[in-house]
């Protein structure tokens, strides 16, 4: 005995893991900004903390370059508001695709589960 899942059964299961990875990747990324994020905020909490007479250097590649202070405070700050954007419009997006991957569900459980609440008949 085998079961055959009718082909629009199969295109809703399909649906429903891109849906699944789609919402993955979106937290994956988010999570990196996140991470990205608190490393911007550490590095700005350390150069605050620093007198204003402190050399500090720049990373570009492999060299290191003398640079403003202020400068690199600016650079740092437009990076973690930018970062905070990216987050929030990430965070959005996991939203809507939560609700998509459980309306998704819904569905393929109801198609499953044949229209009867038995489930569908063995060929």
């Amino acid at each position: 005995m085998t079961t055959e899942v009718p082909p629009e059964v199969q295109h809703k299961l399909m649906r429903f893991q891109e849906a699944q990875e789609r919402l993955r990747a979106l937290t994956i990324r988010r999570l990196q900004y996140e991470a990205e994020l608190r490393e911007t905020e550490h590095a700005l909490e350390e150069l605050q903390k620093a007198p204003p007479e402190t050399p500090v250097y720049k990373s570009v590649g492999n060299l290191l370059f003398l640079t403003k202070r202020d400068q690199i405070v600016a650079e740092l700050t437009d990076k973690k508001e930018t970062l905070e954007l990216h987050i929030k419009t990430l965070e959005r997006q996991e939203g809507l695709a939560k609700k998509q991957v459980e309306e998704l569900r819904k569905d393929l459980a109801k198609s499953l589960s044949g229209p009867s609440g038995a489930p569908p008949s063995i060929s």
